[in-house]
């Protein structure tokens, strides 16, 4: 089902900016322990999750294989210190892993992001990480750091039947541009497995979320109702069904979140399929959902860029 790369996602790790704010450290501890012995060996981290702390669980729990070898991205946000600088704090962090993709997080507004990632892209130049990435950035922006004679390996945003403005303008504008497409949050940040219909169901940022909108909800319930009876016809849950759908959009590397063990090996199930109709109508109710979001917001987390 996920011919991609599949890494594990730390978001969820530590709380972060009002989500994921009951989630244990012991239960990201055994994630994280379970997913090496699962044999994942890719993992997402940011500066920002936890500020700084999914960095030090991560490589806390990943000091203790030293047998094994592992791929670690991260992110930084645009800031007054130098890439650099920023780069020392997350290896002091992480040691003694090294960093393959360096992330620019989010676009900053009034901010010259361009010469920010100018000197991220110097950081690979002197083999201090592999790769350069963008990671919540609107089309718009990439094509314009692209047609700068930027040289961007990899974008990183959300691909999921809850969020799929401009996916597939980007996905090809990755191919365009020889550009890895990596996806997160592929169940929406669980809200595509039907426990959370109304914002009254949570008890973090995510009752925030603009699915929530009253322009929205309709849309947003009948999306949930469709992965319900695809689940049911299917034997599957509905997060299989979210998973599913991410897994055949072509992206390069699917980015999977787990609070627990239990859901971990959930969302490493395998094999699990769906008709191309299924997957057909599912995309429907998802481009349904987008077309209500248009007046509300202009990405999944109703940020201002």
């Amino acid at each position: 089902m996920l011919p991609m790369r599949t890494y594990l996602g730390t978001w969820q790790t530590a709380p972060s900016d009002g989500f994921w704010t009951d989630q244990s450290l012991r239960d990201s501890e055994n994630v994280i322990s379970r997913a090496v012995r699962l044999g994942m060996r890719c993992f997402d981290t940011a500066q920002s999750y936890g500020k700084g702390r999914s960095e030090q669980t991560l490589a806390k729990i990943l000091r203790r294989f030293p047998d094994l070898s592992f791929t670690v991205d991260t992110k930084i946000m645009p800031s007054s210190k130098s890439p650099e600088e920023l780069l020392e704090i997350s290896l002091e962090r992480l040691k003694p892993l090294t960093i393959d993709c360096l992330y620019l997080h989010w676009p900053r507004s009034g901010f010259d992001n361009l010469d920010f990632l100018r000197k991220m892209d110097y950081l690979k130049k002197k083999k201090l990480i592999g790769k350069l990435g963008v990671c919540n950035i609107p089309l718009k922006d990439l094509r314009q750091f692209v047609r700068s004679g930027l040289k961007i390996d990899r974008i990183q945003r959300p691909v999921s039947l809850l969020w799929t403005r401009e996916l597939d303008e980007t996905l090809a504008f990755c191919r365009e541009n020889n550009m890895e497409l990596a996806a997160y949050s592929p169940t929406g940040m669980g809200l595509l497995s039907g426990k959370y219909r109304n914002a009254q169901d949570l008890r973090d940022g995510r009752s925030k979320l603009f699915c929530f909108n009253e322009k929205c909800l309709k849309a947003y319930h009948d999306l949930l109702d469709l992965v319900a009876r695809t689940a049911e016809n299917n034997g599957l849950t509905n997060t299989d069904v979210a998973r599913i759908w991410t897994g055949n959009t072509n992206s390069d590397i699917i980015i999977l979140g787990a609070r627990n063990t239990d859901q971990l090996e959930q969302n490493l199930r395998e094999n699990l399929k769906l008709s191309s109709s299924e997957l057909s109508d599912l995309s429907a109710a998802a481009k349904k959902l987008d077309r209500s979001s248009m007046d509300v917001c202009e990405n999944i987390f109703s940020y201002n860029w």
